[in-house]
C-alpha cells in the first residue's frame, strides 16, 4: 500500500511539474536576422513604407524588456503571414519623432502613413500579440 501511495504521489508531482513548465522558452528560438528585408534603417522611412498597413517593432539589443519578450514577439510576427512587420533597432535606425515612440520596446501600427495604434512597453505588447493570434 505504501508503494502505491508513493507511486501516486510521484506521478501527481511529475504531471504538475510538466504542466507548469510551458513557457515562451518552448517556442522556437528566432532571432532578428530571421526577418531579412524587414529592417528599417532610415528614420524618415518609418512612416513611408510601400504597404498601406503595417507594424513596426522598435527594440534595442541593450533593452532588458526587449530580451524578455523577444521570442513572443518574433514568433507571433513570424506566424502572422498576413501581417506586414518591420523591425527597427534604435541603435541603428533611430526613432522618427513623428511616430510618437519614446522608448523600447514599442510596437506601432501604421495605416496610410499615420500611426493609428501604439503599444509601448512589455505588458501592452504581450496583450497586443494575443489579439494578433
Amino acid at each position: 500500500m505504501k508503494k502505491l501511495l508513493k507511486l501516486t504521489i510521484v506521478l501527481i508531482v511529475s504531471l504538475i511539474t510538466i504542466g507548469c513548465g510551458k513557457t515562451s522558452s518552448t517556442l522556437p528560438a528566432l532571432d532578428y536576422n530571421d526577418f531579412p528585408g524587414q529592417f528599417i534603417e532610415i528614420t524618415d522611412d518609418q512612416l513611408y513604407m510601400p504597404e498601406s498597413d503595417y507594424y513596426i517593432y522598435f527594440y534595442s539589443l541593450n533593452c532588458y524588456a526587449c530580451q524578455l519578450i523577444k521570442n513572443d514577439v518574433l514568433n507571433t510576427f513570424y506566424d502572422a503571414s498576413e501581417t506586414t512587420v518591420y523591425l527597427v533597432d534604435i541603435s541603428v535606425g533611430g526613432i522618427n519623432p513623428n511616430t510618437g515612440v519614446t522608448g523600447t520596446p514599442t510596437i506601432i501600427r501604421v495605416v496610410d502613413n499615420v500611426v493609428v495604434e501604439s503599444y509601448p512597453g512589455r505588458t501592452a505588447i504581450l496583450a497586443m500579440l494575443d489579439d494578433i493570434n
